[in-house]
């Protein structure tokens, strides 16, 4: 398995590790439930160098990464992100992305699983244009700040005016004495910002934030509450909501597609768009039990679909899933039943997100 620089750091502070993605991770600190509910209300420190960075450079860079990314980052002034999905000839979601354009190159920020997949994805389908694409991915160190606290936290130790970026924006500023492409984004459904910045500053970084953050209560956060913040937020995980076989649209994402333009993979995409796309994605509340990815929806005796995700909110106090089901699922009172292990177990149909933060 492979080792963040920031491994020895995650002993130090006795996180339990495991297996992510070919990645020896912090799964958790002082528990999953704990720290959710601490990013939830105070600020939450994310070790992100797992996923991985691409940057594209050269005179049509920006063509190039809208010929392959469904979002429009043609129509994206500078300084602007957005998420978007690569797509496969079926139209399938390779990998969903955050795409940064900036005033002479795009950045791309990919999941640790797909990396060297989507690298050799932007190499081959980028070819035809005027472009370098670089994979920085062992260069940087990629952190996230997350929580009501964190753009206080961040915004004291900073040398720029973070706090007036937008959502979904970024720039840079030094952190700590530290230059840094800081974006106003994140996984959790709190406010926050990601930092890059060389590797050889990883270890600075993670201690002096820790250290100067210990007043605001900012703490290290695991995968585990990270999984569960996310779901909480309605955010998809690839290998959960999207695969090779899930057209985007089906799993409630079209705000990252654009319809209107051509890119590598959009004409299966927008096929099954017209043709009627055969499934949805739901939230589903369990009061009983928990939800697990792979458990079938029931009405009526019969199964309509299958969870993606599941797992107790600490937030909610209730437990929480995604599903895929039938494109005409609508049962009465928004009751249905999810089969959990021989079981059925009540759930009831909400929209996404489960949580959304008071802004």
């Amino acid at each position: 398995m492979r080792r963040t620089p920031l491994y020895d750091a995650h002993l130090a502070a006795r996180a339990t590790m495991v297996e992510f993605a070919g990645w020896e991770m912090p799964v958790q600190y002082a528990g999953a439930v704990e720290e959710t509910r601490h990013c939830r209300t105070a600020a939450g420190l994310f070790d992100l160098c797992h996923m991985g960075r691409l940057e594209v450079t050269g005179p049509e860079a920006v063509k190039a990464v809208d010929a392959i990314v469904s979002c429009n980052v043609a129509r994206l002034r500078t300084g602007v992100c957005k998420y978007g999905i690569l797509t496969n000839e079926r139209g399938g979601a390779i990998d969903d992305v955050l795409v940064y354009r900036d005033a002479d190159r795009v950045h791309v920020i990919i999941n640790a699983g797909n990396r060297d997949r989507d690298f050799r994805h932007f190499l081959e389908h980028g070819g035809g244009f005027d472009c370098e694409v670089a994979n920085l991915s062992d260069e940087q160190t990629m952190l996230a700040v997350q929580g009501p606290h964190a753009p206080s936290l961040v915004a004291s130790l900073a040398d720029g005016d973070v706090l007036s970026l937008g959502y979904y924006r970024f720039g840079r500023a030094k952190v700590l004495g530290i230059p840094c492409l800081v974006s106003r984004t994140g996984y959790t459904g709190e406010d926050g910002f990601e930092l890059f910045f060389p590797k050889a500053d990883a270890r600075r970084m993670w201690d002096g934030l820790l250290e100067k953050g210990e007043g605001t209560g900012l703490k290290p956060i695991g995968l585990a509450a990270r999984d569960i913040l996310r779901t909480e937020a309605g955010m998809p995980l690839y290998g959960h909501e999207l695969d090779d076989d899930t057209n985007p649209l089906e799993a409630g994402l079209r705000f990252g597609v654009d319809l209107t333009k051509e890119f590598w993979g959009s004409k299966a995409l927008k096929a099954g768009h017209e043709k009627g796309l055969p499934r949805r994605l739901v939230g589903l509340l369990l009061r009983q039990r928990v939800a697990r990815p792979g458990y079938s929806v029931v009405v009526d005796g019969r199964a309509v679909g299958k969870v993606t995700s599941g797992t107790p909110s600490p937030t909610l106090g209730t437990n929480i899933a995604m599903a895929f089901v039938e494109a005409a699922f609508d049962p009465p009172g928004g009751k249905c039943e999810v089969d959990i292990r021989g079981r059925p177990s009540p759930a009831e149909v909400t929209p996404l997100p489960f949580y959304r933060r008071t802004r």
